[in-house]
């Protein structure tokens, strides 16, 4: 009998241990992991800082392709207008030339 309870304090313990490894939280850094109430204050400080900054860089490129689908909205708002008037253009231009030149 005690050999068996002796087998189950040994798994109790190992599942244990296998639940405190899942519910920590960890940081993964260049393929390592490291337990976070292991890291140093300063470790933490730059780790909000480095979220901070990316949640900023995602709202920026989401403000841009705002912006971008705007200037799409627009340009093709003052052609319909354009359109509407019946305004001619007074010349084309090569759009071969212009993706070149930007291209350099």
């Amino acid at each position: 009998m005690p050999s068996h309870m002796e087998d189950q304090n040994q798994e109790d313990t190992s599942n244990q241990e296998q639940v405190t490894n899942e519910d920590q939280q960890t940081l993964t850094l260049d393929g390592r992991v490291y337990a976070m109430n292991a890291l140093p204050a300063e470790a933490i400080n730059a780790l909000n800082d480095l979220i901070r900054s990316e949640n900023e860089l995602n709202e920026h490129r989401f403000r841009m392709r705002q912006l971008s689908a705007a200037q799409q909205t627009l340009t093709a708002a003052i052609g319909q207008i354009i359109q509407t008037a019946g305004i001619e253009p007074i010349s084309e231009v090569d759009n071969t030339q212009s993706e070149e030149s930007e291209a350099a």
